[in-house]
């Protein structure tokens, strides 16, 4: 990528003259295609871009544009095409001036955990899994530590000690233990009582784990389910439970049924 050296001496470079300035190093010229995660940016009066693109949780760039509505791509991870210019402050992150959108992905992923009545949306790298009996999110480069574990067991009572807050227009409580950074919510239903775990450890983006999080709460709608299994099964907005068949299984609401044997009528649930 063209932008890929320019970045590294952003980050990472400061040349001191012989009389203590500092000499920042020149933008790229023409035209560059930069990728990131686009994100609004705090309103300024001094300062350009309406936006900042995130590559692997470190802000590298500001954004703007008159000819593309940028707020249409935030939370995406998107590929813009456009031109370098210094910012109000020279010594601030520069300014890509987008010109034009060469690519846009979804960065999060709908996931439907039918057993336990939850959907929830987390980022597209927390990959799903079920382990005893639990559903367990883990990062995609790890192999182990779930970084958001969820279950249901029977109960009526919250546990002592947590914060109120609601999810899903539900009572729930949420407890923080400082020293791990670990989350717990539990959040009350009819006779049971939701759990959702999350663990950032020492991860390097505990921080930027932390505010995904939130978002994760603040996705999740719960619904009624006629029974609690110890097995749960589950499906995602992209790759979900099969369906069809000879059992005639039907798809959540808002997914259709993805034949994929026309001989056996089988496929996999889609969102729409």
């Amino acid at each position: 990528m063209k932008s890929s050296t320019f970045l590294l001496s952003v980050l990472s470079v400061t040349l001191l003259s012989s009389c203590g300035g500092t000499v920042l190093p020149p933008l790229p010229g023409g035209e560059q295609t930069v990728t990131g995660i686009l994100k609004a940016a705090e309103l300024s009066a001094v300062r350009r871009g309406s936006h900042i693109i995130e590559q692997e949780g470190v802000d590298v760039y500001y954004a703007e544009s008159s000819l593309i509505n940028l707020r249409e791509y935030q939370t995406k991870r998107v590929t813009l095409r456009g031109n370098f210019e210094h910012n109000t402050n020279p010594e601030d992150l520069p300014v890509l001036v987008a010109e034009s959108v060469v690519d846009v992905e979804e960065t999060s992923e709908e996931h439907v955990l039918s057993v336990i009545g939850v959907t929830l949306t987390t980022p597209v790298q927390w990959r799903l899994v079920k382990r005893e009996g639990k559903y367990q999110f883990h990062l995609e480069e790890e192999d182990d530590g779930a970084l958001l574990t969820v279950w249901q067991e029977v109960g009526t009572l919250l546990p002592d000690g947590g914060v109120p807050i609601v999810v899903d227009a539900t009572r729930a409580t949420r407890l923080i233990d400082d020293l791990s950074g670990t989350h717990i919510v539990a959040v009350k239903r009819e006779g049971k009582i939701l759990h959702l775990r999350f663990s950032p450890g020492t991860r390097a983006n505990a921080d930027r784990l932390r505010e995904d999080f939130i978002e994760v709460l603040n996705s999740i709608e719960l619904k009624s389910t006629g029974s609690s299994g110890s097995n749960p099964s589950f499906g995602t907005g992209s790759l979900g439970t099969p369906c069809g068949g000879s059992a005639g299984i039907l798809c959540p609401e808002g997914s259709f049924c993805d034949v994929q044997s026309f001989e056996d009528n089988v496929g996999k649930c889609r969102k729409l």
